[in-house]
């Protein structure tokens, strides 16, 4: 029999975090808490602590005014301040091989810096069987990062459950309120100020991860344009993420010859009726895709 529980999901983007609680009971889940504020906790980044500080501070009154009772925390990193990288590898090497072969590329990218500083998982994306090689994405959070988060999981008093990224946080969201993605082949793309992240899916699997850089708005309207028009075979495109609001979503669409979805994170998740909105929380649910997300996740 499956154990109710609470977890506080959270999603740390480059200037602003999000957060909520979600109540796990089953196969339902319901949203008790939810709110958004600035980003002190800055990962990949010099800290005096006066961060870290805050982050405790304004997490532990989001917890006091909301009655959270979540023991376990899920916190998404900002795909910004990690390391991706998708390389094609033989499939008959062994998860040592992988590990040795991921960490060779980490000392290309970063020769300064010893592969033992980072946390690094590795995940399968597309089987060429046919041809013996597979392509893998590697996913690196610095250790030193990794630590910072625990701790100050731990002066709050809470276990720290999972450790993800924020685009793959968002996966598990669609996943999720959307289960049809498992019949389609679609591209999620998570919309930054300064970054898009996109993965294509195809009957429910992860086919590919890339990423580009955007310096404006009408960057990140032509990129999603550009996809639409060069992605042969994909049904639609869902959008997400902290940057993303009505207008930028309104040009966007106009600009793709495409369906172009706003992800809703909690278009199959309960909303409690004591849900406590805080005055300045008029953002769309899009924001909280990967925060929410994060909560979701079982294992």
């Amino acid at each position: 029999m499956a154990v109710k529980q609470s977890v506080l999901g959270i999603s740390l983007s480059d200037k602003s975090l999000q957060a909520v609680e979600i109540e796990q009971d089953g196969n339902s889940n319901t949203l008790t808490a939810i709110d958004e504020w600035e980003n002190t906790f800055a990962t990949n980044k010099e800290d005096d602590g006066s961060g870290e500080a805050k982050f405790v501070d304004y997490l532990t009154a989001f917890m006091k005014v909301n009655r959270v009772k979540a023991k376990k925390v899920s916190v998404a990193l900002d795909t910004a301040h990690l390391v991706l990288n998708t390389i094609p590898m033989e499939d008959s090497l062994s998860r040592i091989e992988l590990n040795e072969h991921t960490n060779w590329e980490l000392s290309q990218l970063f020769p300064e810096t010893q592969p033992k500083e980072f946390v690094t998982d590795v995940h399968v994306l597309t089987q060429h069987q046919s041809d013996h090689w597979n392509e893998v994405l590697s996913v690196s959070v610095r250790r030193s990062d990794a630590y910072r988060i625990q701790r100050a999981v731990t002066k709050l008093g809470l276990d720290l459950h999972v450790l993800d990224v924020d685009h793959f946080s968002a996966d598990t969201a669609l996943r999720t309120n959307y289960p049809d993605t498992n019949r389609k082949y679609l591209a999620l793309v998570g919309v930054k100020e300064n970054r898009l992240d996109i993965s294509l899916i195809k009957n429910g699997n992860m086919e590919s991860y890339s990423y580009c850089v955007v310096q404006s708005d009408k960057e990140i309207v032509d990129q999603i344009a550009n996809l639409a028009r060069e992605t042969k075979g994909i049904y639609s495109i869902t959008v997400y993420g902290p940057y993303l609001d009505k207008d930028l979503l309104v040009q966007i669409r106009r600009a793709s010859t495409m369906l172009i979805e706003a992800l809703n994170p909690l278009r199959h998740v309960k909303v409690a009726d004591s849900l406590r909105l805080a005055e300045h929380l008029t953002v769309p649910s899009y924001r909280f895709a990967s925060a929410v997300g994060v909560a979701l996740r079982r294992e």
